[in-house]
């Protein structure tokens, strides 16, 4: 199973996303994250997805990668 990994937003929503790939940068290995999916949503953000707005857009464009200690506050997630 691939490694998925949760983060919580400036707004309250948390956010998961599943490892896709893995590059070797400069810094190290960096997980290469992708399907970006709400897992709780908070109420501002619910309304402008209702809109038809993705606010998961700027996520999956600039925040897709982490390591093992927790890269961009990404952080391992276990459960199903």
């Amino acid at each position: 199973m691939q490694r998925q990994y949760i983060k919580t937003k400036a707004c309250g929503c948390v956010v998961k996303a599943i490892m896709c790939d893995i590059k070797n940068t400069s810094v190290g290995k960096m997980y290469i994250l992708g399907s970006h999916n709400h897992l709780s949503i908070c109420d501002i953000c619910k309304k402008t997805e209702d809109l038809n707005e993705d606010t998961l857009r700027d996520m999956w464009l600039n925040d897709y990668m982490t390591n093992d200690f927790m890269y961009a506050d990404w952080k391992q997630y276990d459960a199903e």
